[in-house]
């Protein structure tokens, strides 16, 4: 089976790994993937990086409809079987040449098409990526709050599959080692869905002392700067930014924390659980099959008094040193079912299923 997967290439978040994770493992169990991107950036750079297949086909503007001709005749004439796109402008490029491919062509809806969007040009973009998802051969999603949403959609049932998310452990082993202070790590985007004011309010009342770094940017950055002094927390929050790899930064933390509104099955999870640091999560998209008394700590969205509770008990544990008892416990689960080569069968299977589809 021959696959082609299609997406912008400006993507530096959760689906740019998803990816490249996928694709990795694809050529594990020898499915033959190439990556196709609109620009040179971090997802035609991580892939190469990985060994993987990649071509560049760029566009001059998000609406460059140029590239149609040519991405028509480069899926023909490579003969694939299955197109499988990544991101709303890939997913409208493709609805617009669906019928005269002759793959089949199925879609990863990574997150929640509802909050992905902002302004009238979210609008235009939503409306877009609504209408690609309904002409679609089959849809991929990892957050199960996605099922109302396409039944409403009326999208069929049967060309739904849940995934998930997953990760490379080669090169990489658990380190369960004591910080000299409390050391809570999360990682992501600065932007609303995420919540990190929820966090930094519960933390300026908690009675421990800590240190909290925050890896990522984004649009909150100075409102959340503004917020740390507000709630004098200054001299225990380090912003750092963007990073393009994490691994030290959780092999430096105790616990890793992350307090969003809406997720599906966030990578940050799954590079916790690699590094053997249990997890502090809000009870969102498919968190809890992960994420459990056992694993680490599952609390519900918003809600600012459980969250004290889960950081007053994982600082309890700190201080007894017995966190690494959760930080295993994340390491196995999520090592025995969430590697890239389960996740490259469980996709597979659905393409199977699509190409048996009329």
């Amino acid at each position: 089976m021959r696959v082609l997967h299609i997406n912008a290439g400006n993507e530096d978040g959760g689906a740019r790994t998803y990816i490249v994770n996928l694709m990795k493992g694809q050529k594990l169990t020898g499915e033959e993937s190439t990556l196709l991107t609109f620009q040179e950036g971090p997802v035609s750079k991580m892939a190469r990086q990985n060994g993987l297949s990649v071509a560049v086909m760029e566009q001059k503007q998000r609406f460059d409809l140029s590239i149609l001709k040519p991405l028509i005749k480069y899926i023909n004439n490579n003969k694939f079987d299955i197109v499988h796109t990544h991101g709303p402008r890939a997913n409208y490029i493709v609805s617009l040449i669906r019928k005269k491919i002759n793959a089949k062509w199925v879609i990863t809806v990574h997150s929640d098409p509802r909050i992905d969007f902002s302004g009238l040009k979210g609008k235009v973009m939503l409306k877009l990526n609504l209408h690609a998802l309904k002409q679609a051969d089959s849809l991929f999603y990892m957050n199960p709050d996605l099922e109302d949403y396409f039944e409403s959609l009326k999208i069929d049932p049967a060309k739904t599959y849940e995934v998930f998310n997953a990760i490379d452990f080669s090169g990489i082993n658990p380190r369960f080692n004591h910080q000299s202070t409390f050391s809570l790590l999360e990682v992501a985007r600065l932007v609303e869905v995420k919540n990190h004011r929820l966090l930094l309010e519960a933390l300026s009342k908690v009675k421990f002392n800590f240190r909290l770094t925050l890896v990522g940017d984004g649009p909150l950055m100075d409102e959340l700067r503004d917020l740390v002094k507000k709630l004098n927390l200054k001299d225990k929050v380090e912003f750092v930014g963007f990073r393009e790899n994490t691994g030290d930064y959780y092999q430096e933390c105790d616990v890793s924390i992350l307090t969003s509104k809406s997720e599906s099955l966030p990578t940050v999870y799954l590079e916790s659980a690699a590094y053997g640091k249990p997890v502090i999560a809000t009870n969102v998209g498919a968190t809890s099959k992960v994420i459990n008394d056992e694993t680490g700590w599952l609390v519900e969205s918003d809600n600012e008094k459980e969250l004290i509770a889960a950081l007053n008990d994982a600082h309890m544990l700190w201080k007894d040193d017995n966190l690494d008892q959760k930080g295993l416990a994340l390491y196995q689960e999520v090592r025995d079912n969430y590697s890239i080569e389960e996740l490259a069968r469980k996709v597979s299977d659905g393409y199977e299923a699509t190409l048996q589809t009329n």
